[in-house]
Parts: structure tokens; C-alpha cells; sequence
């Protein structure tokens, strides 16, 4: 057993003792709907709020400490990553690599996370759904050069603390279970144990205290942040550093290991590149 291993399986030891939401069988027991959000077109309004970021024992890749406080305004955030009907529905095109039974005509593929889509395209689908629904656009886009308006009411990525503020369940249920709404991966997530090295219809698995579903693997989800260490400062609102060479991604995948399904998991990949195994979820502020 290698010191990756060992860290995970103590992780799970020790997130398994802690007190705070119920837990029958390693789930969390789900409130009503109505008792913690309001659901607005596919959105669950996640609830402002501090919580501690990050991971103490330093994470699979050590790069998940230090822990800090991070104080967050309320936003609104997809219920499931965006799918390939979706993306067909506004773009009317078909990047993703999991065709399903599109060729033959068929409409299960619509269900499909997207995914084959770099973080440029994902921010320019995000300005077409905010220009669809008369909203601001979040982004000015100049080629390579993005510049985010903080102020429009537009959709965007969630930023790295959003994303993993809403996996723990928000002001819900928040910081005790390993993965997105339970200690047990399988229960909520597909990845390379449980997928068969295919993406799922969403919305398949147990979705977190939030109402969330798919957070926990079948494909990574694109962040706004550039990838950096953590700061050991109290934050409020963080979006990341200024520059960088690879944003984040969220969640795990389809082919990850279990691990990387777990809600403080961090990578980074270079934004301009494109994989079967990367989509994205939309927030709006």
C-alpha cells in the first residue's frame, strides 16, 4: 500500500467520525427542497456563508492545504453539469467524445454531460446562455485574453471556492462526508471503479445535501481560478490569481480513481486543451 493509498483511507477514517448532518448508511439524510434552496430553472440557490477550505492532511497531491477560512456571498449553481443536448440546443454543435446513440438517431446521448470542450469554449457557451436569457455576460473574451465582470448577472464557472463550498452542501451539510453528499464514492459518483469508462446520463447517482447531482466524478468541471497554491490568509469571495498556466478542474471522472471523486480534490489543466473526461457547471450570482 503506497502513501497515496494510506492517505486516502485515513482521510475516510477520518471524515467518517465527524459529527453534523445525519447519515444513514454513509448518505446524508436529504432535507425538503423548499427547507434550504429555491430551484429556478435548473438552479439551486446555494446559501452565502464561511466555511474551512481545503483539506488538512494535505490531499492526494498535497496540494489541498493549508486550510483556510473563506467567506462566501449566495449564488446560484446548476443541479447537474451541462449536457450534450444543452450544448447541441444553443451552439448546434457536438463536441463531446461519448456519442452514445446519436448516430443512429437516437436521444439518450442528450442526457450526457458534455465534455471535449476547452475552458475558452465553455466560457463563450456560458456568454451565449446569459445572451439567450437576456442577462449580462460575465466575460469579455479577446482571443487568450478574458477579463470577467464581476457585476453582470450573466452565467459563468463557479470560482474553486464556490464549487467546493456548494460539493460540501453549502450551509447545509458542510465538511462531513469525503465525497459530495457521502463517504461512500459509488453511492454518488462514476468514476473508473464504477463507469466502465463511459460517461452516465446525470442525475444517475445520489445527488449531495444540496440537491446536487454528478459532482463526484463522471466528468471534471471546468473552474474559473488559475491553478496556485493555496494562501493561508482568510478570504472573501476569492477568484484565483491573476495569471497563470492552467486553470482549475473539479470533481473527478469517468477514468479518475476514486480518490480524485473526493469534494477538496484540485487539478489543473492547460485551459486551451480539450479531453473526453472535462466539462463544466454554470453559476450565476
Amino acid at each position: 500500500m503506497n502513501g497515496k493509498t494510506v492517505w486516502f483511507f485515513a482521510a475516510l477514517a477520518a471524515v467518517a467520525v465527524l459529527a453534523g448532518c445525519a447519515s444513514n448508511g454513509g448518505q446524508v439524510e436529504r432535507p425538503v427542497a423548499d427547507e434550504f434552496a429555491r430551484v429556478e430553472g435548473g438552479f439551486v440557490w446555494v446559501e452565502g456563508g464561511t466555511f474551512q477550505m481545503g483539506n488538512a492532511a494535505g490531499g492526494h497531491r498535497n496540494n489541498e492545504a493549508p486550510v483556510r477560512g473563506v467567506t462566501l456571498s449566495g449564488f446560484h449553481i446548476g443541479i447537474y453539469p451541462v449536457t450534450q443536448g444543452e450544448w447541441y440546443d444553443l451552439t448546434g454543435e457536438t463536441p463531446s467524445q461519448a456519442t452514445g446513440d446519436r448516430e443512429a438517431g437516437g436521444s439518450s446521448w442528450r442526457n450526457l454531460p458534455v465534455e471535449n470542450v476547452n475552458w475558452f469554449e465553455a466560457l463563450a457557451f456560458a456568454n451565449a446562455m446569459s445572451a439567450r436569457a437576456g442577462l449580462t455576460p460575465a466575460y469579455a473574451i479577446d482571443g487568450t485574453t478574458v477579463t470577467w465582470n464581476r457585476e453582470a448577472n450573466g452565467y459563468r464557472l463557479p470560482t474553486e471556492a464556490e464549487w467546493e463550498f456548494a460539493a460540501r452542501g453549502g450551509t447545509v451539510c458542510q465538511n462531513n462526508f469525503l465525497f459530495p453528499g457521502s463517504n461512500v464514492a459509488a453511492e454518488v459518483g462514476w468514476f473508473g471503479e464504477t463507469s466502465g469508462g463511459m460517461t452516465h446520463p446525470v442525475g444517475s447517482k445520489l445527488p449531495n445535501a444540496l440537491g446536487l447531482y454528478d459532482m463526484a466524478g463522471n466528468v471534471y468541471e471546468w473552474i474559473w481560478d488559475w491553478y496556485a497554491p493555496y494562501p493561508s490568509v482568510a478570504e472573501t469571495n476569492p477568484a484565483g490569481p491573476a495569471e497563470g498556466t492552467g486553470r482549475v478542474r473539479r470533481g473527478g471522472c469517468r477514468n479518475c480513481l476514486e480518490e480524485y471523486a473526493i469534494s477538496t480534490f484540485r487539478h489543473t489543466f492547460n485551459p486551451e486543451n480539450r479531453t473526453g473526461g472535462i466539462g463544466l457547471r454554470l453559476v450565476r450570482s
